[in-house]
C-alpha cells in the first residue's frame, strides 16, 4: 500500500520538548497537529492545535476523533509522546497513565481508518535503573516503555540523558547531559526513520563502560543519606527532586566499581542488556559517544 502525505501527532506539544520539535516539523513542511493543556501556547498558523487534558477521558475522545477525521485513510501517521507533567509524583504517574492511553486508543482508531500508525516516545535513561535506585518517575517511565513495546505499534522510545535546563545547572559533570534542542532534534530524526513493523528502544551511547566513569566522586555521609531516603518516605512523597535526590544519594553511597555497573546516567551496557532480556525489547545502541554542543559534556570531562 502507497502511504501518502505522512502526518505526525505530538502529544505534550507545548511542553520542554514539544515547543521545540514542534516548529522543526512545520518548518519541514509536516502535516502536524499539536495537542497541549495550555491554550495561549500556539507558535505557527501551519501546525493544527488542540487543546486537551489527556487524564480526562472526554478529551482523550476529543483528541482521537479529531486525529482520525483529519488523518484517516492509507497514510502513515506518527504519534510523538512527550507527555509529563512534573509538578509532583501524583501528576507525573497520572500523565503518564493518560498519555499511554491515549496512545493505545489512537492506535485502534487509525486502523480502523485503514492509517498505518507509528509511535515515536520520548523516554528517559532512568527506565534502566535497578530497584535500589529507581525513582517513581523511572518506574513510571519504565512501565510505559515496555507497554509500547509490546502493543503492537512500531516506532522508537528514545532514552534520553539528563537534559540541560540552565548553564548553571547543577547536575554533576560526571554525568552526560543533552540540550533541549539537541533532544528536540534527535526526536525529529527519529520521526523520520521510524521502524514500518518493529518496536525498539534506542540507548545513546553516554560512556557507561569508561573505566573511570565513576571515579573521583566523594560519597555522601551516611547520616545524608538516610535523611534524604526519609525525607521522601515521609515529609516529601509527592516530591519529584526528593526522590531523585535520595536515588542520587545511595548511587553516591555505591563503590565505583558497582557504581559504574549500575548508574543508568551513563547507560552502561550491563544495564541495557539487563532490561532488553528481562523485559523482551529490543534495543539498538548508538556507536558513538555524543557530546552535542550546547549540552553535552564527555561522561569522563
Amino acid at each position: 500500500m502507497r502511504v501518502v502525505k505522512p502526518a505526525v501527532v505530538v502529544l505534550g506539544a507545548s511542553g520542554r520538548l514539544g515547543r521545540r520539535l514542534v516548529p522543526l516539523l512545520s518548518a519541514a513542511g509536516v502535516d502536524t497537529i499539536a495537542v497541549t493543556r495550555s491554550p495561549g501556547t500556539r507558535q505557527s498558523s501551519a501546525v493544527e492545535w488542540i487543546t486537551a487534558e489527556l487524564s480526562d477521558r472526554g478529551d482523550q475522545a476529543r483528541v482521537v476523533t479529531a486525529v482520525s477525521e483529519r488523518c484517516g485513510g492509507p497514510q502513515r501517521v506518527v504519534v510523538v509522546d512527550l507527555v509529563l507533567d512534573r509538578s509532583g509524583v501524583d501528576g507525573m504517574r497520572r500523565s503518564v497513565h493518560a498519555a499511554t492511553d491515549t496512545v493505545l486508543r489512537l492506535r485502534d482508531r487509525l486502523r480502523e481508518c485503514s492509517a498505518q500508525p507509528h509511535l515515536i516516545a520520548a523516554s528517559t535513561t532512568a527506565v534502566l535503573a535497578p530497584s535500589l535506585y529507581q525513582t517513581p518517575y523511572g518506574l513510571a517511565k519504565r512501565r510505559q516503555v515496555i507497554t509500547y513495546a509490546h502493543a503492537g505499534i512500531p516506532g522508537i522510545a528514545l532514552l534520553l540523558p539528563i537534559l540541560r535546563q540552565a548553564a548553571d545547572d547543577a547536575t554533576p559533570r560526571r554525568w552526560p547531559r543533552w540540550s533541549f534542542d539537541h533532544a528536540a532534534n534527535e526526536l525529529h530524526s527519529a520521526v523520520e526513520v521510524a521502524p514500518d513493523s518493529a518496536f525498539i528502544v534506542k540507548v545513546p551511547n553516554l560512556g557507561g563502560d569508561a573505566p573511570d566513569a565513576a571515579d573521583g566522586q566523594i560519597a555522601p555521609p551516611i547520616p545524608a543519606v538516610l535523611r534524604a531516603h526519609l525525607q521522601c518516605l515521609l515529609t516529601d512523597r509527592n516530591s519529584l527532586r526528593a526522590h531523585r535526590s535520595a536515588a542520587r544519594s545511595r548511587l553516591g553511597l555505591s563503590p565505583p566499581q558497582l557504581r559504574r555497573r549500575v548508574d543508568h546516567h551513563l547507560a552502561p551496557a550491563e544495564l541495557v542488556r539487563r532490561f532488553a532480556d528481562r523485559y523482551h525489547v529490543t534495543i539498538v545502541r548508538d556507536h558513538a559517544v555524543s557530546t552535542p554542543d550546547g549540552g553535552g559534556t564527555p561522561p569522563h570531562a
